[in-house]
């Protein structure tokens, strides 16, 4: 009974005990006895010793456990806006990065001979429609920078088309390999001309070349400039092909176009020979 009693009300009894030990201390301490307030001193000393190393060893380890977690939570911090901000500069870097190949088209699009013969208008395609029924793009210069139908449009790689209607802020550009497309063509090497229209995919075909003309494959085709629709000069692409129909007065070539229409970007369009109008006015770049 006593046992259960003790054990229910261990800690007030602990501390009873502990307050009746320290009355006594401090009473003997004032009545300056001294062998038995020494004796006394040192065994309470000797009890309370393990205690004592035991709270400290808990409290600095407890301290210490807070402390780290503290300074984990500070380096969790840390590390997440160091995520944010290496986010941030990839993103920078990434778009510094476009800049430079946009600017790196651009130059070379104005490093053309016709930047240096014609007035142009240097747009971006912001739309492209190259199923097999249609062959075109859109770019976001119009009729507020006096564009008109008809006006060739031309990449770095060679000739892209005309412009096929104008609006304002857009026009729509018909490409050369659009079936229903047609550009005066010269061979260069044999110098013998005909005629470019669209074929199925991206490839276009030499028509009404000269049946004896002896046309090879690599043969470098060019803008004839007749017509006036186009100035002479500017790259179509090459001959991949030759074709020879029995009984037919004239020959055929199919040809791989310069330009890579499915990556194109930026365009220049040819409004005019500078000083002289637009291709095929008179005196204009269809000379």
């Amino acid at each position: 009974m006593f046992l259960r009693v003790f054990l229910r009300y261990r800690r007030t009894f602990i501390l009873s005990v502990a307050l009746l030990v320290s009355f006594l201390f401090m009473t003997l301490q004032v009545r300056q006895e001294g062998p038995l307030v020494d004796l006394l001193e040192r065994g309470l000393v000797l009890t309370a010793t393990p205690f004592l190393k035991l709270y400290a060893a808990v409290t600095g380890t407890t301290s210490r456990l807070w402390a780290n977690y503290v300074e984990l939570r500070s380096v969790r911090g840390e590390h997440l806006r160091l995520e944010e901000e290496v986010a941030a500069l990839r993103e920078q870097v990434r778009r510094l990065e476009e800049a430079g190949l946009e600017n790196t088209r651009l130059r070379r699009v104005l490093d053309l001979p016709a930047a240096r013969d014609f007035d142009l208008v240097a747009a971006q395609v912001i739309a492209k429609d190259t199923t097999n029924w249609f062959k075109t793009i859109m770019i976001n210069k119009g009729s507020e920078v006096g564009l008109q139908r008809g006006l060739p449009v031309v990449a770095p790689e060679g000739l892209v088309g005309r412009v096929v209607e104008v609006m304002p802020g857009s026009a729509k550009v018909q490409l050369l390999t659009d079936p229903v497309s047609s550009v005066g063509a010269l061979l260069k090497d044999q110098r013998v001309t005909g005629l470019v229209t669209g074929d199925r995919g991206q490839t276009a075909i030499v028509k009404y070349l000269p049946l004896l003309a002896e046309v090879r494959v690599g043969d470098v085709v060019l803008t004839s400039g007749m017509g006036g629709a186009f100035p002479k000069g500017i790259l179509i692409g090459t001959v991949t092909a030759t074709h020879r129909k029995s009984g037919a007065l004239f020959q055929e070539a199919s040809v791989q176009p310069s330009v890579d229409f499915g990556r194109l970007e930026e365009v220049l369009v040819i409004t005019g020979d500078r000083g002289s109008g637009p291709p095929g006015a008179p005196g204009g770049g269809g000379r």
